[in-house]
């Protein structure tokens, strides 16, 4: 379906109407929703479109998002630039609108008394839940309501998780888990198409490393505490000192070992972290669809991947009414709490290392504590640093951001030790890479680049295709574009009598094509060889569109009016050749068309005609319906008079058959 367009919405109701209209013109239409956290909508509309003006942030989209949701609203909240004759809208779903709506205070002891603590600020919005978990949910800070969803430490996906939202419209439902196993199989050779696999072995760990740091400085190391991880040794220290009481007749080591088991039972030390993306041969036969939170059976032999896996992500399209992209995850690793892994993931972050405590100390000493981690590396193994290394930690394997200095040159790096360094490196060879580089004068014998742009990026040249585009671009009157021989081949200028004027030349310099505008709107010119308007679009004194195709001469031989519908030309011809068809028989049910009942009739526009004569579409359509094209979004349902033609052949053809048999017996009779 194509989207709709609502200037505004009543909250709680979903409009069944069509408000402004439907977007006929809308160039392509996705939606894209993930288990717990983002629900948008993505638009890219022609820019001369229908209500093209009307689409702006606070309108409402409505649009369908999957095969068995009802169609949903989405507020738009940014509409791009028009850029080659199109422009992008972007919106999220009504769901969003509880983000403006905000909840002081309150407590509950259950998941579905904080879902109904939470609608009694949610306006005619309903928050219901499947689950029946008992907890203690509170609320201690005003905030917006959607912010208790998930996402902070307290939320109802925090304190009563597992568990994955349900968005429909004016309704979130928090549910135990969304979607099913319909048994559907993805296969290589079968109905895969494209796949991609991040498998993450950073979390992988053999032994917790406890430790307490009394207010002295003091440390009291506990005993390692193993995972259970086998095949591969890696150590990690965790400082518990602030869950750990020194005064307590239980012994520190005691503490330690206990907390260091929790924090094993807490995270995924175990198994690689798993991320699959594929696109495949989506079915609209339940057997062999998958939504959203649906769990699959994926099997890749080329990769060897053999896995269980949920879908974690969908985008729609919504004018093909069919997924274009679906991710998976590990459904071991309840998807489902995406949202508070990052919450979750501060609150249980080991604090320091005992290494990371004494490098802190030698970086205080080197750089006034000014921040980060000073490291000189031993990269080669030969008991002499050969690079300087300054990290936001202090373990390479776990640094993001690591600037890095050796002989090869000096980078910086977002992505970690083994970069790339492509944000800013200085190599040896006196070669300078940079994300973004700020100079007042650049002085150079040779620029290489692919766009230049000013610093808002509203005016851009494309080095590469020659593509500009420049905002406010300021010529005086006109702008032409002159050939190497000097030849005007096209201009654009601006007069006070057309206004604004594209001409486009031959080769001669001759004027083929012309748009202009005037009082009533625009006008397209196209001109032949000898200068004479061959085709012409206008408005006319009705201030509606115009079309004349013209002999070589200039003179109209075809004309359509937008304002009657009326097209006139001395002959329309079909194709109708033998070669362009098959299964070709007589016509079987001729007789059907005398049961058509002629009228007389009057448009309701007036300027479209009145006393005319005619059928009714919807009669015909009962009894002929292969002549009539049925009632669209936009149109009404349409004739096609011309195939009526045949029928009146065959059934003349009968009756002249009939006559002359009839005249064959009257003679018989009369002896004449």
């Amino acid at each position: 379906m194509k989207p709709i367009l609502y200037s505004t919405i009543t909250e709680g109701t979903v409009p069944t109407h069509y408000g402004v209209g439907v977007l006929s013109d809308c160039l392509s239409c996705r939606v894209k929703e993930q288990l717990n956290d983002e629900y948008e909508l993505e638009m890219e509309f022609a820019a001369n479109g229908a209500h093209a003006s009307e689409i702006i942030p606070t309108a409402f989209l409505k649009a369908k998002p999957n095969y068995t949701d009802d169609p949903q609203l989405f507020q738009i909240y940014k509409v791009g630039k028009n850029i080659n004759g199109r422009f992008t809208v972007n919106a999220r779903h009504s769901s969003y609108l509880l983000s403006d709506k905000v909840i002081t205070s309150g407590t509950a002891a259950s998941c579905a008394a904080a879902c109904l603590l939470l609608t009694g600020q949610a306006g005619n919005f309903t928050i219901t839940t499947d689950k029946s978990v008992n907890a203690a949910f509170n609320i201690s800070e005003p905030s917006s309501v959607k912010s208790w969803f998930g996402g902070k430490q307290g939320s109802i996906l925090d304190v009563y998780g597992p568990g994955e939202w349900k968005y429909d419209n004016f309704s979130a439902e928090f549910k135990a888990a969304r979607g099913q196993n319909r048994g559907v199989t993805i296969r290589y050779g079968k109905n895969l198409t494209q796949l991609s696999q991040e498998i993450d072995m950073t979390n992988l760990v053999s032994a917790i490393i406890p430790y307490y740091k009394a207010q002295d400085g003091t440390i009291t190391p506990g005993a390692a505490v193993p995972t259970g991880l086998t095949g591969i040794t890696r150590e990690l220290a965790v400082d518990f000192s602030p869950s750990v009481d020194p005064e307590s007749a239980t012994p520190i080591a005691t503490q330690l070992a206990a907390l260091a088991s929790d924090y094993i039972s807490k995270n995924n030390f175990l198994t690689f972290k798993n991320s699959i993306k594929l696109n495949f041969v989506q079915l609209k036969e339940l057997s062999e669809r998958v939504d959203l939170g649906d769990t699959v059976s994926i099997y890749f032999e080329p990769l060897n991947i053999a896995v269980t896996a949920k879908c974690i992500e969908t985008v729609w399209d919504v004018i093909e009414e069919r997924y274009i992209s679906t991710s998976f995850g590990d459904a071991s690793a309840n998807i489902a709490d995406t949202i508070v892994a990052a919450q979750k993931a501060i609150d249980e972050k080991p604090s320091t290392t005992v290494m990371q405590q004494a490098i802190d100390q030698a970086t205080e000493l080197i750089t006034g504590n000014l921040g980060g981690y000073v490291v000189f590396h031993d990269g080669n193994g030969d008991g002499y640093p050969d690079e300087i290394l300054i990290m936001d930690t202090a373990d390479i394997a776990t640094a993001t951001k690591v600037w890095r200095w050796n002989s090869g040159g000096l980078g910086f790096s977002p992505n970690g030790y083994s970069g790339p360094y492509n944000a800013v490196a200085i190599d040896m060879e006196g070669r300078i890479v940079a994300d973004a580089i700020t100079t007042g004068t650049l002085n150079a014998d040779l620029i290489k680049a692919g766009i230049i742009s000013d610093v808002a990026g509203n005016s851009t040249i494309d080095m590469a295709d020659g593509t500009a585009i420049m905002k406010n671009f300021k010529a005086k009157n006109s702008f032409q574009f002159v050939d190497e021989n000097g030849v005007v081949r096209g201009s654009f200028w601006y007069d006070s009598v057309n206004g604004c004027n594209l001409e486009i030349r031959d080769q001669n310099g001759n004027t083929v094509t012309w748009l202009t505008s005037d009082n009533l709107g625009g006008s397209l010119y196209l001109t032949n060889k000898n200068q004479k308007s061959s085709v012409e679009a206008t408005v006319d004194g009705n201030n509606a569109g115009v079309v004349y195709v013209c002999n070589s001469s200039g003179t109209d031989k075809i004309d359509l009016y937008g304002y009657s519908g009326h097209i006139w030309c001395v002959r329309v011809d079909q194709g109708s050749s033998r070669k362009i068809k098959k299964n070709i028989k007589p016509i079987e049910d001729a007789q059907e068309i005398l049961k058509l009942q002629a009228v007389s009739f009057d448009y309701i526009e007036e300027e479209m005609g009145t006393d005319n004569r005619g059928f009714i579409a919807e009669d015909v359509a009962e009894i002929l319906p292969n002549l009539v094209t049925p009632e669209s979004d936009d149109k009404p349902a349409s004739l096609d008079y011309i195939s009526m033609i045949p029928y009146l052949q065959a059934v003349i053809k009968e009756q002249e058959k009939r006559i002359t048999e009839l005249e064959k017996k009257l003679n018989e009779i009369t002896g004449g």
